[in-house]
């Protein structure tokens, strides 16, 4: 049996704690330490977990085989750096880094040391995710639409394409096949500076056309795709799980697919990648694609504020 991995976590905000919990349960790793600048936070979850709680996540280097880092955005790259310098094996939440520059840097240090770098697109975690990506075969139209209401406590960091939409956009990547030869869209302001509200449409070399649309001001939270291929349409529901195979001029079928939790799934499977039991299936190289698409969909996309007469 291989020994424990030895792992630490870097940032405890809203997802975050979530890595803290799952290691700190998982057999096959060992929480040695967690890292924050909220000092009171961070002694709430060293008398939970008895583990170790540092200010600086430098402290944890020489203490740790893996990390997960969920601090904000702009200090991913910064962070990671300095673990995968260290030696140390890195999970990084999406996006990955705010420049492809950045991004590209840890892929090639990733390389260089060995190490594995994967990024955490939890989505390609669910079950019924995969079983989507295995009954795909040369789709036509993909349509994405993930929205949610308006969160104060959540961290607003960038906008809307780096923070959902990049979800759909590694699932789209994943799915359409061949290189983006087009991409538009449009933004909308509302609370931040950044985007609240994005659609963006995307056209592949391979022939794919796909339309997105993410929110972070709606009345409701709903995460969907449908794949339209020459004979059948494919709608999944992320938060249900629920699969509709909708054949044309056939029967309707519906399957539900149940896992376990897919954050758990996805640490579970980091750990076992630093054991070398698994190939990792979200690489680094992954992230910076799906990183890639959104920059330049950000770069491109109109920008408007409602109210303001132009």
């Amino acid at each position: 049996m291989a020994r424990r991995v030895r792992v630490g976590v870097v940032g405890l905000g809203q997802w975050g704690r979530h890595h803290a919990r799952i290691y700190a349960g998982l057999p096959e790793a060992e929480l040695v330490g967690v890292a924050d600048l909220n000092k009171a936070e961070l002694r709430g979850f060293v008398n939970r977990y008895r583990t170790a709680g540092f200010t600086d996540y430098r402290d944890l280097l020489g203490k740790v085989d893996a990390v997960s880092i969920a601090a904000p955005t702009a200090l991913h790259h910064e962070i990671a750096r300095a673990f995968l310098t260290a030696g140390v094996h890195v999970l990084v939440e999406k996006p990955m880094t705010t420049t492809v520059g950045e991004a590209e840097e840890l892929v090639a240090l990733a390389e260089r040391r060995d190490l594995v770098l994967v990024v955490g697109h939890v989505e390609r975690f669910k079950p019924a995710v995969r079983r989507l990506m295995e009954m795909t075969r040369d789709p036509l139209f993909i349509q994405s639409r993930r929205v949610r209401p308006y969160d104060r406590t959540r961290v607003m960091d960038v906008g809307v394409v780096m923070d959902l939409m990049i979800h759909d956009i590694d699932i789209v990547l994943s799915l359409a096949g061949g290189r983006v030869v087009d991409i538009g869209g449009l933004g909308v302001n509302i609370h931040n500076s950044h985007e609240d509200l994005a659609v963006a449409h995307l056209k592949f070399s391979s022939g794919c056309v796909a339309w997105l649309l993410a929110s972070r001001v709606s009345a409701d939270k709903v995460a969907e795709i449908e794949v339209t291929t020459g004979d059948r349409v494919i709608r999944l529901d992320y938060q249900k799980q629920q699969i509709a195979l909708h054949p044309f001029g056939g029967e309707i079928e519906q399957m539900v697919i149940k896992g376990d939790e897919p954050l758990r799934a996805e640490l579970r499977h980091f750990v076992n990648c630093v054991q070398g039991l698994e190939l990792p299936l979200v690489r680094g190289e992954d992230g910076l694609r799906a990183l890639e698409v959104a920059l330049r969909l950000v770069e491109v996309m109109s920008v408007v504020t409602p109210g303001v007469r132009v």
